[in-house]
């Protein structure tokens, strides 16, 4: 189910990307940065499901782990 998730999320920022590269919006600078949060906020759901499943992740020493990207 997380598989799935985390793959819309990234199939979701890939077109938020292309369509701000492909359309810009109607030029202005609000439009534009709007659609940079929209992908930043894509990528930082992403991170957050990521760090989410790392935790209680022990290492053999019985440190925790940083969390690493699994997808994308």
């Amino acid at each position: 189910m997380i598989d799935i998730i985390i793959k819309r999320l990234l199939e979701d920022q890939s077109r938020v990307a292309h369509e701000t590269m492909v359309q810009p919006g109607d030029g202005s600078i609000f439009e534009y940065g709007r659609r940079a949060g929209i992908y930043a906020g894509l990528g930082r759901a992403i991170a957050i499901i990521e760090e989410t499943l790392a935790e209680g992740e022990d290492d053999e020493h019985g440190k925790r782990r940083r969390a690493k990207p699994i997808w994308g």
